[in-house]
């Protein structure tokens, strides 16, 4: 087995993490240096509001100033880990290879974590309207119409639309798509993509609620990554970014324990960008609209 260092970790988790991710490279993005203080510490995104002009009555009477508006949404971060402790029986007599062996659980592990940060805001929200129990293609196609006009009846750029579906509505979407509409390319986010349905690019996601769709532009959800800072203690650490989230590494040795410490860890956090700040306050101009599946 070759010689084990963080870096030579971290490279590995590049190629994992890449095909591991697909909803945070759909949404918008904080830079993770905007973040500072303890685990838990909020930042705040300001979401600036639409003005209205004003008609000058006749040339040269007084004008009225108005405020410019910015609502807050605030984004908190977690930190994600995945800690394996590899003890010296393990790594002399049972290990073969320990990036596919250990390190392929790890990253996983904090990858699937940090897209959840994600994925549990977007199942948190309510359904706007349903697909029928019993699916066919023109309930399908009215359904996302019905998204697609909602979006721009709210101002929705027409750009970087997305309709993120669960496997049950995949099934529904594929009926109604063109082969010639398929994603070929090789990328994590194009391998996610099944096809352009009105003005959307539809990407299927295991992490969403069953039976569920969301469509939104981009700026509809702000997603934040910060990889940990290289820790002074460790013997070995290094830090890679990837698919849209950053890792960091550790390895060191744990004498009292005779075992190699791997430590995979990022801070990650999500919210939804609602125009009145929290989504309390009655505002029905929103950046997404959700579907889900109707009971009988």
């Amino acid at each position: 087995m070759a010689v084990l260092t963080a870096q030579g970790i971290s490279s590995l988790a590049i190629e994992l993490l890449t095909r591991s991710l697909v909803l945070p490279s759909t949404v918008s993005r904080i830079p993770g240096g905007e973040f500072a203080g303890a685990n838990g510490d909020t930042i705040t995104v300001r979401v600036p509001q639409p003005g209205s002009a004003r008609t000058q009555a006749t040339a040269g009477a007084t004008i009225t100033y108005d405020d410019v508006t910015e609502i807050p949404v605030d984004v908190s971060l977690s930190h994600l880990y995945h800690g394996k402790l590899v003890s010296d029986e393990e790594m002399s007599l049972q290990l073969e290879d320990f990036g596919r062996q250990i390190t392929r659980i790890q990253v996983d592990a904090v990858a699937t974590g940090a897209e959840d940060e994600l994925t549990t805001v977007m199942n948190a929200l309510a359904a706007d309207s349903s697909f029928a129990l019993s699916g066919s293609d023109t309930d399908t196609e009215d359904a996302i119409i019905a998204a697609s006009e909602t979006l721009d009846s709210n101002n929705a750029p027409a750009g970087d639309r997305y309709l993120a579906v669960s496997p049950q509505i995949k099934s529904r979407i594929l009926k109604i798509l063109d082969a010639a509409d398929k994603a070929g390319d090789a990328s994590a986010l194009r391998r996610a993509v099944i096809g352009q349905l009105y003005g959307f690019t539809v990407v299927a996601s295991n992490a969403l609620t069953a039976g569920t769709a969301l469509a939104y532009h981009r700026s509809g959800f702000a997603f934040a990554n910060r990889v940990p800072v290289a820790p002074r203690g460790a013997n070995d650490s290094a830090t890679a970014t990837a698919g849209g989230v950053g890792l960091r590494q550790i390895f060191q040795y744990v004498p009292d324990k005779l075992s190699d410490a791997s430590v995979v860890s990022t801070f990650a956090g999500a919210a939804a960008v609602y125009e009145d700040g929290t989504g309390t306050n009655g505002s029905t101009i929103k950046r997404f609209y959700k579907l889900d599946t109707a009971t009988a």
